[in-house]
Order: structure tokens, then sequence, then C-alpha cells
């Protein structure tokens, strides 16, 4: 099984550097980048376990930019059996592996001896909840939010695929 959950510190939305220029209006969430949104804003403690290991626990990282590189793991697993999940500022790597119809997770650090797994179709359940619940607190904590596209194409990426499943159907 797998779950992903975030909990939202209102303290870490805006980063330090743009807090005067967003409360003067010279930043406008409506139309702020997918980068922008990605490395900066709305900095949030994260949990993501797997099969009862711990892959990131209380980990401080920007939202929107979880919710896009977990996205992304569903088209590259679909695509080409695995995907990682990588961090900006620091070494450490997620790797997820498509062994049939179940994801194997393993990690660069504190990895068990044992890899964790959960069937592909609860990993994908699981993330497009993540990405559900992120996408509707932040429109509900900053109405302006739901004006940017950037919510879309993260809806988009975590859409049904057609036909469903992982696409390595046989």
């Amino acid at each position: 099984m797998a779950s992903i959950d975030f909990t939202p510190d209102g303290d870490m939305d805006i980063p330090a550097g743009a807090e005067r220029a967003w409360r003067e209006g010279l930043i406008v969430l409506a139309t702020l980048s997918a980068t922008d949104l990605r490395y900066g804003w709305f900095a949030y403690q994260i949990d993501f376990k797997v099969g009862g290991h711990a892959f990131l626990s209380a980990t401080r990282e920007p939202l929107v930019d979880i919710m896009f590189t977990l996205a992304y793991t569903l088209q590259e697993l679909r695509a080409g059996g695995s995907a990682e999940i990588d961090f900006t500022e620091n070494s450490y790597v997620i790797h997820l592996e498509l062994a049939g119809d179940r994801v194997r997770f393993t990690s660069s650090h504190r990895a068990p001896a044992v890899p964790p797994e959960c069937p592909f179709d609860d990993y994908a359940a699981a993330v497009r909840a993540f990405v559900a619940s992120g996408i509707a607190c932040l429109v509900e904590n900053r109405p302006a939010l739901a004006e940017n596209p950037v919510l879309d194409e993260l809806r988009a990426l975590v859409s049904n695929p057609p036909g469903g499943g992982t696409g390595n159907q046989e």
C-alpha cells in the first residue's frame, strides 16, 4: 500500500524573498509559471510511505514540485517501466520499477533489505488523490491559483490514460 500526504503550513506558502512583492500585488499567483510554483512556493511537510517504509517523512518540499514529480512517475512507469523521484537540493533518489502489475520502490539512502512494493493501480490512485487534495488545498487557501493554468496541467498529467492501467497490458 502506498500513502502520500502533506501538511499545509501557511508560514511556508510564500518564499521569503517574494513575500513583500506578493503583498504589494507585484506577484500574481494566477500567472506564476510552473517553474516558479515548483521551486519555492508552498513548501509543506510531505509523507510518502510504501509498505510501511517511509521514503519521505515530514520532509519539507514544495508541494507543486512533488505533485508534478509524482505525476510524471506515472507516465514514466507506463512508458518505460521505471521512474525516479529525485531532489534538486540533495542526492536522495527514490527508484520505481514496474514488475508485472506491481511497483517496486528502492532508494539511494536508508533502503530496506526487501524493497517495498504495491500494485501499480494502488500507487496511481495514491498519486491522483495526493494531486487532487494538493490542488484543492492550494485553491482553497489561495483562490487566485484557481486561474493558474499550471493546475490544469497537473490535472491532465494524472488523468487516466486511454484504456487505463499501466499501458503494459499483454
